[in-house]
């Protein structure tokens, strides 16, 4: 089927602001306050032009009656700072607006961009690189596309910013890391609101099943079973919180729940504790991924013997952790990924032996390896680690292949 592209084609300082600009317009078209806004109102108050005003209205906000909605995206915009968390959730509301009520299946503004996410870009739980060339872009919007050639040219550079303003391009590898562990809560949180606000039904059962009918694990670039067993754990806090009531002075203790810190505290300090709630989620999460990754074949010898060889002891800290009756404990991680989409091989070559924080902090990236001279050297995120700099001497041949890939998943 071919769609108008609309409005999205018009310049709205896509190169380089535009994602940071529509952050800026949410404050200004909602005044910094969380109560639904007139379309018309919203347009006059975020200082933009009547064309421009367009593009944050039809493709990236609630819809419904001339009436702009309150949901998860503008929250965020009003209570956080600006931040690539913030594009992201937008690139993910883009994909997932409506226009319309529930029963207006064909509602959706961009549903060209909702199909090429579902049908080219995501394939076996990720995102390719590749789908997202311009002659692979040009090569869908020939067809699904109805406009003349050059407004085709100038929505397909559009679109393919909206993924360089996220960070996700260029990427190194063959794949992207979406980066969803990370806004997953504010994913699921923005398409229950959306969802109900348009009509549908808000009960537990309702909720979870848009997750696999819309597909939504392939907006977010995840597996479809991780993304289900996330959204099971994630739909009682949105219970919890009041779900899209929670906006709404009927739900005067769920909302000061939500928004606790506002007018109270920094930036900062808000986004330390949005990241706490974040980190309780992902501890679901890793063992959502444990499960997933003992679900693959593997020879639990392997890593035996190699965690024998290190005495049990982590490569990067030294440290055995005891665990009673004269035990040792450790782990044995690998390098690159076991199971979907990462497919690493279950061999000494690409595991190295860990304790359990150290294990997790190097799953999430936080720590990497790189290579220097005929050693490897622990790089890591956090700031003061001891750790960073820090020369590790293998006792076993490590394959760099899989040093690179881990590398650049978490660039």
């Amino acid at each position: 089927m071919a769609y108008r592209p609309g409005s999205f084609s018009k310049n709205f300082a896509w190169r380089g602001k535009g994602l940071h600009k529509l952050h800026a317009v949410i404050r200004k078209g909602f005044r910094g306050n969380l109560t639904p806004v007139a379309r018309q109102r919203f347009r006059d108050e975020s200082g933009l032009g009547a064309s421009l005003s367009l593009i944050p209205v039809n493709f990236f906000l609630n819809n419904l009656n001339n009436e702009l909605s309150v949901d998860e995206l503008v929250f965020q915009a009003i209570q956080y700072t600006h931040s690539a968390r913030f594009d992201r959730l937008a690139l993910f509301a883009f994909h997932l607006n409506r226009v319309g009520v529930f029963s207006q299946k064909d509602a959706r503004p961009a549903m060209w961009a909702n199909e090429f996410v579902r049908e080219r870009l995501w394939l076996d739980g990720v995102w390719q690189s590749s789908a997202l060339s311009v002659s692979s872009l040009d090569d869908f919007f020939k067809d699904r596309i109805r406009a003349q050639e050059d407004v085709k040219v100038k929505c397909r550079s559009n679109y393919r910013h909206l993924y360089e303003l996220c960070e996700f391009l260029p990427s190194p590898l063959p794949v992207i890391n979406s980066g969803a562990d990370y806004w997953f809560r504010s994913s699921m949180f923005l398409a229950w609101d959306r969802h109900v606000l348009a009509g549908g039904s808000d009960d537990r059962t309702s909720l979870l099943s848009i997750v696999d009918e819309d597909e939504l694990y392939k907006l977010l670039g995840l597996t479809r079973e991780y993304t289900l067993a996330r959204a099971n754990d994630v739909v009682g806090r949105y219970f919890a919180v009041g779900g899209v009531a929670r906006f709404t002075k009927r739900k005067k203790e769920a909302t000061e729940t939500v928004l606790s810190s506002a007018g109270s505290a920094s930036d900062e300090q808000i986004m330390d504790e949005l990241a706490i709630h974040e980190m309780e989620e992902e501890d679901a999460a890793v063992q959502r991924r444990t499960v997933e990754r003992q679900e693959q074949q593997r020879d639990q010898r392997k890593a035996a013997v190699l965690k024998q060889h290190y005495r049990n002891t982590c490569m990067f800290c030294g440290i055995g952790l005891e665990i009673g009756g004269g035990k040792i404990y450790s782990e044995a991680a690998h390098i690159k990924a076991l199971g979907k989409p990462h497919n690493g091989p279950d061999k000494k070559s690409n595991m190295l032996v860990l304790c359990p924080n150290h294990h997790l902090q190097f799953d999430r990236g936080v720590l990497r390896l790189h290579r220097v001279g005929e050693h490897y050297q622990i790089k890591s995120k956090s700031a003061g680690d001891s750790l960073h700099g820090k020369l590790i001497d293998f006792k076993h041949r490590i394959d760099e292949n899989y040093v690179k890939y881990h590398h650049d998943w978490h660039k």
